[in-house]
């Protein structure tokens, strides 16, 4: 495995200010101004959270670790996480924003899904603003698909990565793996291997693996 310093986003700084970059289109103009202040700072801790290189690197020496990939994959997928992380700067922003919702409703005593709600509100939301300002390839990232998974309890605050898959495939593998070892204390890998028919079809569906050889 190269070593995390050799990760061209090295420093929690670059990925905070990288983070900064990454809000979606609805914070031109008014947009993040207008958001209570805990959310954004929410929304801003998650996404860096989510592309910290420390623990992007982590994931994928997991990965090894589990026999998941080969340490020569793991290492082409670290290489390349900078550039498409670029690529992919606005499905990004509204995955962590779905993390910081997770967050947010962690712990919420109320017998109400509000998380679930929460997170529906925002890909609709966001559907028709990008729609009603003539942005249609970002409106369809906020698709149905993207609606009904984020309505799912616990996968929902992944939806993003049904989009984030149609661009960039190797990407989504690292950061549901990433995802799912800090919400669920294992790999994405670790749980598609124990799901059940049909589970476990739809999750290697969703994140597929790298189209690269296998270890």
């Amino acid at each position: 495995m190269p070593p995390t310093r050799q990760f061209s986003l090295g420093n929690r700084g670059k990925v905070l200010f990288l983070s900064s970059k990454m809000f979606p289109s609805t914070c031109d103009a008014k947009g993040i101004d207008t958001f209570p202040k805990s959310l954004e700072q929410a929304i801003a801790r998650s996404t860096a959270q989510l592309l910290d290189p420390e623990a992007l690197a982590a994931t994928l020496e997991r990965l090894v670790a589990e026999g998941a990939i080969s340490k020569e994959l793991a290492g082409a997928l670290q290489a390349s996480l900078s550039q498409q992380i670029e690529r992919s700067r606005y499905v990004l922003a509204h995955l962590g924003a779905h993390l910081a919702i997770s967050a947010v409703f962690a712990f919420d005593v109320l017998p109400i899904p509000l998380g679930t709600i929460s997170r529906v509100s925002w890909v609709v939301v966001n559907r028709v603003v990008e729609s009603v300002r003539g942005n249609r390839d970002r409106a369809r990232v906020h698709s149905l698909g993207v609606a009904l998974l984020a309505a799912i309890p616990w996968l929902g605050y992944a939806a993003y990565l049904l989009p984030l898959r149609r661009q960039n495939a190797e990407l989504t593998f690292v950061l549901a793996n990433r995802v799912w070892l800090s919400r669920r204390g294992g790999t994405y890998e670790e749980f598609v291997r124990r799901g059940r028919f049909p589970g476990r079809r739809i999750a290697r569906w969703l994140v597929p693996f790298p189209d690269r050889k296998r270890p």
